[in-house]
């Protein structure tokens, strides 16, 4: 009985005890296996005729002891054989056989090498392993930080053939691609190093803009220096035989157009200004095969939509007007950037067709026939153009002929732009401006902050700006807040330590600037205000998204709010479509379905009495309005303005404009006050009407209505 207790107290850890004993058995048979009962091997062949017999004590060795010396082999060289030095490179990347890629060459001359060479030392040095200095006149003072060669020479011709010699010489070994510019030249430093990253090293290159000999030949080009150029290892090796004689022979007043007649006379190679030849090759090895080769060469091809939702429209132009205006009218005047884009994009084609068909054809522009353009989000701005043109032969004869070309403006490099550090945890002031139209929403507005920034607890306060007429709210007149307060009462009591704080000011016509003034002298210079409308609902998305994107000194927020259109136009959201009906529009932000929710709205992009910014900002940008604006002429622009207008023409600023999906306002009739400018006054009636419904929604309640008016 007492063996069996014992026996069920060990059951459990019979499995790990049994693997521990297997365990040991196996390790120590195994260890006698290895070790035997011989003499070591190693001791014996220390020990035996031939082996080194004049070791001493101290060298014997032990079986117990593992840690054996090495046996060390003196060195023996054979007095009969020459004595023969063993050369090692200057670099250890030399003797690996790797080598950088790029290095930059620069002519620079005595009299600019303390300005321009400065200068583009400081701006393009840091992006490039190696950059260098040129000039023919010895004892130029070197600026410091700069690596200066002289030649003592300034004719054009000694001055390119020693700056070749001497890249050949001393870094011909450890360079792919070398790089000449002037001193003046801009460089867009990143962009040449990745052109310098991708290009295949095992061919002759001279790469650069390309410039035509004074009466010699079509094919015969040279480089433009003003621009740099770009050679390759291979052909630098090519060139430096012929180098001297190329010093004797031709006479040049430039270095770019010595080097260019040297290339064509000695190797019979030409400038080139375009290189992308291997990617075509290489094209008929991948899956699509030539197919799969986008224009241009070298860059993403076009966007690929999934869907009919995903197609990239094309805006249509012509040299005057455009088609696709920014408030929706179906046409408006071609200026101000557009028009200049436009513009560039007609020359530089024209200047296309005549660089491809010259000398046998020239092109004059006569008009532009049909423009369009879209914005490709994964190459950049496409232009489509049909141009009406002359065509001039070499005999003289005209024509005219319309002609259909495609261009693409490719995105530049995308860059990180710094930003000043911002934080969460900036307490946010909303201010509510409430005029006495408004104040049957103000209750809605109260409960809404509650359960968006009370309840969540947000580092947040409210204060609620009372705005009376002349006539209204006078000795003996009821109070048309009184609601409100009360409203505002019944919430500091629900929640303690809640002060809602309430201004009230009398005005004839009110200017959202002006009540903002009122307000921006009652608080800090380092608060951070959010402008909101009796229709706002603030959540905690919204105020993280005021604290991050408004930025003191630096920029300030006007978001964009989601405008939901009228439960009377908007379709509601079926249960289960008929077969073969496509999937239901999405609801938008902050809609629920489930509750009969109206589906559809927009982004109202006339609207701009929201935002988020630092009353020192305001400040600035209200000091600076009342410095160039004065008297008269002031009073009459606070009437036409409001805030976001005060920051985009008085203030250094940022104006960050973005659409917010948390602030999401439901529909209702609003007055446009007749006080307001023409312009606020028409931005408030083009909001309001766009926000009735989609033209869909509208054509479809019209015809309804005539349908009804006809029986």
């Amino acid at each position: 009985m007492r063996l069996s207790s014992v026996l069920a107290l060990l059951q459990p850890a019979l499995p790990l005890i049994l693997g521990l004993s297997l365990g040991c058995s196996l390790s120590l048979l195994r260890v006698s296996w290895i070790q035997g009962e011989g003499e070591d091997p190693c001791v014996v062949a220390v020990g035996e005729p031939g082996g080194p017999q004049n070791l001493d004590s101290g060298t014997q060795l032990d079986q117990s002891d593992e840690d054996f010396k090495p046996r060390i082999v003196p060195y023996y060289r054979d007095p009969n054989k020459p004595y023969k030095k063993v050369l090692r490179t200057r670099y250890i990347q030399t003797e690996l056989g790797s080598r950088e890629r790029l290095l930059v060459a620069v002519l620079t001359s005595r009299a600019t090498l303390s300005t321009l060479a400065v200068a583009v030392n400081r701006t393009v040095a840091h992006h490039f392993p190696r950059l260098l200095y040129f000039t023919g006149q010895r004892g130029a003072r070197t600026p410091a930080g700069m690596q200066v060669v002289s030649h003592g020479d300034e004719r054009p011709a000694w001055l390119m053939s020693e700056t070749l010699r001497h890249l050949h010489t001393h870094f011909g070994a450890d360079y792919d691609w070398f790089f000449v510019m002037q001193d003046d030249t801009y460089v867009q430093a990143p962009r040449l190093a990745a052109l310098a990253g991708h290009l295949s090293i095992n061919q002759d290159l001279y790469l650069g803009r390309t410039e035509e000999f004074i009466g010699a030949g079509e094919q015969a080009r040279y480089c433009h220096g003003g621009f740099g150029y770009l050679l390759s290892r291979s052909l630098l090796l090519r060139l430096w035989p012929h180098l001297d004689g190329c010093r004797g022979d031709i006479l040049s007043a430039r270095p770019d157009e010595w080097l260019g007649r040297c290339l064509i006379d000695s190797l019979g190679i030409g400038c080139v200004s375009q290189h992308q030849a291997q990617i075509r090759n290489l094209t008929v090895l991948t899956p699509e095969g030539e197919a799969g080769l986008s224009w241009p060469i070298g860059l993403p091809a076009p966007f690929t939509p999934h869907s009919r939702f995903e197609v990239l429209g094309w805006d249509y132009f012509t040299e005057q007007h455009t088609f696709s205006c920014a408030d929706g009218a179906p046409k408006c005047p071609l200026q101000g950037a557009s028009r200049a884009d436009v513009g560039d994009a007609v020359e530089t084609a024209l200047e296309q067709l005549n660089r491809r068909y010259q000398p046998r054809l020239r092109f004059q522009k006569q008009r532009l026939l049909n423009g369009y353009r879209r914005f490709d989000p994964a190459r950049g701005m496409e232009y489509t153009l049909d141009l009406l043109l002359e065509a001039v032969t070499q005999r003289g004869h005209r024509r005219s002929l319309a002609r259909r070309v495609s261009l693409l403006r490719p995105l530049s490099r995308v860059e990180i732009l710094p930003m000043p550090y911002v934080t969460e945890a900036t307490r946010v002031q909303l201010v509510l401006p409430l005029l006495v139209a408004e104040a049957a929403a103000a209750p809605a507005f109260l409960e809404a902050f509650a359960a968006g920034v009370l309840e969540p607890r947000e580092h947040a306060l409210l204060t609620l700006l009372l705005v009376y007429g002349p006539r209204e709210g006078g000795r003996g007149a009821p109070d048309p807040f009184l609601g409100v307060k009360a409203a505002a009462a019944e919430l500091e009591r629900r929640y303690p330590g809640t002060r809602l704080a309430w201004l009230a000011v009398r005005a004839e016509a009110p200017s959202q600037v002006r009540l903002l003034d009122v307000v921006s002298k009652k608080h800090p210079v380092d608060t951070l205000f959010f402008l909101a409308t009796v229709w706002t609902r603030p959540g905690p998305e919204v105020l993280n998204r005021c604290r991050m994107n408004a930025i003191s000194g630096w920029q300030a927020f006007f978001p964009v709010h989601f405008q939901e259109f009228s439960p009377a136009l908007a379709p509601q959201r079926s249960p289960q479509g008929p077969p073969g009906a496509g999937p239901d529009p999405p609801s938008p932000p902050g809609a629920e379905p489930a509750r009969g929710a109206p589906v559809g709205g927009r982004f109202d992009r006339q609207a701009s009495a929201e935002g988020c910014f630092y009353n020192a900002d305001y400040l600035a940008a209200r000091a600076r309005l009342a410095g160039e604006l004065a008297g008269q002429e002031e009073e009459e622009a606070l009437e036409g303005l409001e805030v976001m207008d005060v920051f985009l023409r008085f203030s250094g600023l940022h104006l960050f404009r973005a659409v917010e999906p948390g602030l999401v306002q439901k529909f209702s009739v609003r007055d446009c006050s007749p006080r307001l400018s023409e312009e606020l006054y028409h931005r408030c009636r083009l909001s309001t009407l766009e926000g009735l419904g989609a033209r869909a929604q509208l054509a479809v309640a019209l015809f309804e209505q005539e349908q009804a008016n006809s029986t």
